[in-house]
């Protein structure tokens, strides 16, 4: 794997030291026979050197980590680790910015997570009740009406604007995908295809659902974003939540996984004041924030995280045992499969 080493990163220790977290398993494929190919593929020219990688510091600076996996859920080559000083979850090394565009843009990385035929998975959800939860939240905030201006940012095919439409609201979605842009546009919304230089205007209320574990520069990205914000105008933003931890939860496409401490802090960094969190779709979180009107960028760690690396080491902790544990019951079970079937052939 030939990497681009923007930083010199140090591993010290392996925490999952488990053949699920770093090697191909069929438990874990599940896949298509295109999907397939396309992680094939994806590892190939990653192992030639043919998909560009970089290693860089934490968002806090720090240049140690801890290992968590080197696969993703799809068996996708990338590997995952803990920050020793913020307790920050990474992908690290990974792909380039210039790279991430072209995974995104070509809609491989759609493929390869919903299926060939994922047009069709998003074209159901428009006449789904799953986008009502973002417009009720920001409605309790702020009153959704024809004065109302929406930006989305990461819209998809902006199937989480039609509430926001039906209420009178003035929205405009951004996606890099061309082929949901499109389809946003044959079912009546306004879209752009594009990233963070192609915002323009300022909004009411900004939508960033399950993109910040994306961005490669959260802090930056939320700045810049922020400064389409009006004055009384609100943020929302919704990631994984990785307390809900597995390797279900890990993918080449995040860039971070962050638990609520990170996530607020973070958040907090870029001049976002949080005024509302809480849960969405049952494993995930959101925050609703408001920008600060002086963002306090010399804040320590230790006035925000103190401890949060140590606390998500305990939390890693059990989850291996448990881990070790379904190993152990799954080698059990296979051991009395294994006596019944020599009982029956050896002494019926």
């Amino acid at each position: 794997m030939k990497v681009k080493h923007v930083c010199n990163i140090k591993i010290y220790k392996n925490l999952f030291p488990l053949r699920i977290f770093h090697a191909p398993s069929e438990l874990l494929r599940g896949l298509t026979e295109n999907q397939a190919k396309i992680v094939f593929e994806f590892n190939r020219k990653t192992e030639n050197g043919f998909i560009e990688l970089e290693s860089v510091p934490c968002l806090c600076g720090y240049k140690r980590f801890d290992l968590i996996a080197s696969l993703d859920r799809y068996l996708m080559i990338q590997q995952t680790v803990i920050c020793t000083n913020c307790g920050l979850i990474q992908s690290n090394p990974r792909m380039t910015s210039e790279q991430y565009k072209d995974f995104y843009s070509s809609d491989v990385y759609r493929k390869c997570y919903s299926g060939e035929d994922f047009i069709s998975r998003y074209k159901s959800k428009y006449n789904s009740n799953e986008s009502l939860h973002i417009f009720d939240e920001i409605n309790k905030i702020k009153t959704i009406d024809s004065d109302v201006s929406v930006l989305e940012f990461g819209a998809g095919g902006g199937r989480n604007l039609v509430p926001f439409i039906e209420a009178g609201a003035k929205v405009v979605g951004i996606d890099y995908s061309p082929n949901l842009v499109k389809l946003g546009r044959e079912h009546g919304i306004n879209m752009m295809q594009g990233s963070i230089d192609e915002i323009v205007g300022i909004y009411d209320v900004i939508i960033m659902n399950h993109v910040l574990e994306h961005l490669l520069s959260p802090v930056e990205s939320l700045e810049k974003i922020k400064k389409h914000l009006k004055e009384d105008g609100i943020f929302y933003i919704a990631v994984p939540n990785i307390m809900n931890f597995s390797i279900g939860q890990l993918q080449n496409a995040h860039a971070y996984y962050f638990n609520p401490e990170t996530f607020q802090y973070y958040c907090f960094k870029a001049g976002l004041s949080m005024v509302k969190k809480g849960v969405s779709e049952g494993i995930h979180m959101f925050g609703i924030f408001k920008a600060l009107e002086v963002a306090d960028e010399n804040m320590l760690i230790d006035d925000y995280l103190k401890n949060n690396y140590k606390k998500m080491l305990q939390h890693l902790r059990k989850i291996k045992i448990k881990e070790y544990a379904k190993l152990l019951l799954a080698v059990l079970h296979l051991k009395k499969i294994t006596k019944a079937i020599y009982s029956r052939v050896f002494h019926a």
